[in-house]
């Protein structure tokens, strides 16, 4: 590891001390390069991702419409009385809803929709989630369950008698209410460094553009893209979030450089439900592991 490299990783360490939080992070090189460079503070450590989950499932279906076995145009019914509660989206409507395969995966990573998440998952199932996963060498990502059952977990751990009940004793600072949804080992999980790894597997082929440019339209912008406030600079997204977990994969472009996957996953020792300090401290350290790995597009030069 080169000396600038080192300094990040000392950096990142800090700054996670300073607010409080475990971070994992680890960062790459999208580019030609089959072992690019890296930044890694604790990348190979499992971790409970929450949300995060959405992304191989948004590329398990991508690969199962690209070969016909799904079509992105069919509609999936949405109907009220049968909704994964959540605080976006379709989780928050009142009315039934119909919407297109590919609609529903945009709002499920572009607003993280439970409801939307659960539904393709329904389509795609927990099996062929698995063989995605295996089929890209992922092997330290484990996909257990969806939306519903994570919260159905939350309810039954925490004793609440609703969703946003639940949801805010696990937030409650008074008592030490936990989760089997923070256990690596009984939730769905992965590393920093296989989320990564993902990233550079949707960012190489075709068949992924509808779930990068979803994650292009991520509506968050107080995590990774609070490190990047600049218009020129393309950051594409998915959050990760529950209790004392805060989480994000993107990949960040400057214009006419590579592009560098990231990944930056926090487990805070506080539990409420906003923490700005966390946050932007996420979006620090992106900026730090990012701008240890900026490198220009080589150009070919003509001969002669």
């Amino acid at each position: 590891m080169t000396t600038r490299r080192r300094e990040a990783a000392a950096a990142i360490r800090a700054i996670a001390a300073d607010v409080g939080v475990r971070v994992r992070v680890h960062a790459q090189v999208v580019g030609p390069d089959p072992a690019p460079p890296e930044v890694a503070v604790d990348d190979g450590v499992p971790t409970a991702i929450a949300s995060l989950y959405k992304l191989p499932l948004a590329a398990a279906w991508a690969d199962l419409a690209h070969a016909h076995t799904l079509d992105p145009r069919a509609r999936l019914a949405l109907p009220s009385g049968s909704r994964t509660p959540g605080p976006t989206g379709v989780a928050t409507l009142v009315d039934d809803v119909e919407l297109s395969q590919r609609d529903t995966v945009r709002l499920m990573l572009s607003v993280s929709d439970n409801t939307c998440a659960d539904a393709v998952l329904g389509l795609v199932s927990l099996g062929r989630l698995a063989q995605w996963l295996a089929a890209h060498g992922l092997t330290d990502t484990t996909i257990s369950h969806g939306s519903a059952d994570s919260l159905r977990r939350i309810i039954e751990e925490t004793g609440g008698r609703s969703e946003a009940e639940a949801m805010a004793r696990l937030a409650d600072p008074r008592f030490d209410r936990g989760t089997s949804e923070y256990d690596a080992a009984l939730a769905s999980s992965s590393t920093a460094r296989e989320l990564t790894s993902m990233m550079r597997i949707l960012w190489g082929d075709e068949r992924y553009a509808w779930v990068r440019e979803s994650m292009r339209q991520q509506a968050w912008r107080h995590r990774i893209g609070s490190g990047f406030p600049h218009d020129d600079v393309d950051v594409a997204g998915k959050t990760g979030t529950l209790g004392r977990l805060r989480h994000e994969a993107a990949v960040v472009h400057f214009p006419q450089e590579y592009p560098v996957a990231v990944a930056v996953l926090t487990d805070s020792i506080r539990p409420e439900i906003h923490q700005p300090r966390v946050d932007n401290a996420i979006g620090a350290i992106a900026r730090i592991a990012v701008n240890a790995l900026r490198r220009p597009v080589e150009v070919a030069r003509p001969p002669g």
